[in-house]
């Protein structure tokens, strides 16, 4: 009973804490919907500022989560099933937080709905738009079956598989966002859709693995036998996604460190926005070297408190990176922009980007939060 009690006094305290984000979110979004875009430290050039990156971070993760519930829903890997459920909740809960990024960068949320409607299929941003709508509505469908008991009708399998497809073609939708804007050539190129599908995997799984070992920590349950050896698999494709996102990031610092086209050159002014440790950047050294380290030394990689703290620096050090790419991308002028702005553009995040930032964050936390309670995540099929 004192054990219940203490369950409950934790839980409503930590809402309580949660709300305080929330209600200074939903603050600036009412002043964003009432007085603007303006509030926001973005210009003519420099368009895309914190929360559009939030929205890649989140819906990248999201997508990462849903291909690992796929493991279990799609290809019939039935050791999986403990996580699928709750996986399919986290995936839902992550879109959710970035779209509401997203919705607050355009704006306005309902310009997400013109967008929607108003179809231009030669843009690829209706096209990430439009997959990740489909996939949020089909795993919230999907949830419901699970929910309900219904984890292989032909129906649950239908939407799994949609689930799975959209998870899939979404990354390489934002990836081509990006890769296919001649004007930007830091962008250009087809290894940013790839970059993305790789940067989406190992989001869900440090995302995942971060997430059930935390949770077995507050709840004091520890982890049962059974998932013991998933977290173990789990740990497996983290440290293989990590190993891949790296080999990626070198090869991308090898193409930017071998040209002398001016774009690069320009973009070497902004390249390390977030620092730099012996010429590397700070986010690249301690989000991903760090942990593949850590993570890669036999007597370490299935301590929990590794796993913790390697998965933890993952998520930071790959919101850092989102953001880098996406600022020093846009930080030379171009066209008839050049004339009225220095070389190099200079960017931070307005209090009120901090605010939307916090708010999606919180969003994603506060239902990851009531699922936990209420919707019985750990439920595996009969």
């Amino acid at each position: 009973m004192n054990q219940s009690k203490s369950s409950n006094r934790l839980f409503f305290s930590w809402l309580g804490l949660l709300s305080i984000p929330i209600l200074i979110g939903l603050f600036a979004a009412f002043k964003l919907l009432t007085e603007g875009h303006h509030l926001f430290n973005a210009n003519d050039v420099l368009l895309w500022s914190l929360p559009l990156g939030a929205y890649i971070y989140l819906a990248l993760a999201s997508s990462g989560l849903t291909l690992l519930a796929s493991i279990s829903l799609v290809f019939g890997v039935k050791r999986y099933e403990p996580f699928a459920k709750r996986l399919v909740f986290l995936a839902i809960a992550a879109l959710l937080g970035g779209f509401i990024s997203i919705g607050l960068e355009l704006g306005n949320v309902l310009n997400m709905v013109y967008i929607l409607f108003s179809p231009n299929l030669s843009s690829p941003i209706w096209w990430m738009g439009t997959i990740y709508s489909i996939e949020l509505v089909v795993l919230v469908l999907k949830f419901q079956r699970i929910h309900a008991g219904d984890w292989s009708s032909t129906i649950s399998k239908i939407l799994g598989k949609i689930g799975f497809l959209c998870a899939l073609i979404a990354p390489l939708m934002i990836g081509s966002v990006f890769g296919l804007t001649e004007s930007r050539v830091t962008y250009f190129g087809p290894l940013m859709s790839i970059y993305c599908l790789f940067m989406a995997i190992l989001s869900g799984s440090a995302l995942c693995l971060f997430y059930n070992l935390i949770h077995a920590q507050i709840t004091g349950k520890g982890i049962a036998d059974d998932k013991s050896s998933l977290l173990r698999e789990l740990t497996r494709i983290f440290t293989g996604s990590l190993g891949a996102v790296i080999v990626l990031t070198l090869i991308k610092f090898f193409f930017e460190g071998s040209t002398v086209i001016p774009e690069f050159l320009n973009y070497h002014k902004y390249a390390q926005v977030f620092g730099s440790i012996a010429g590397m950047n700070t986010e690249v050294i301690l989000g991903l070297f760090l942990p593949f380290i850590l993570i890669s030394i036999p007597k370490l990689r299935y301590n929990n408190s590794t796993r913790m703290l390697t998965s933890a620096l993952v998520l930071v050090g790959t919101m850092a990176m989102h953001m880098e790419i996406l600022l020093a991308g846009q930080s030379r002028p171009v066209g008839p922009k050049a004339e009225q702005f220095p070389d190099v553009i200079s960017y931070f995040p307005s209090i009120w980007e901090w605010m939307v930032f916090m708010l999606s964050i919180a969003v994603m936390l506060l239902l990851f939060s009531l699922g936990e309670r209420f919707l019985k995540l750990e439920a595996k099929p009969a």
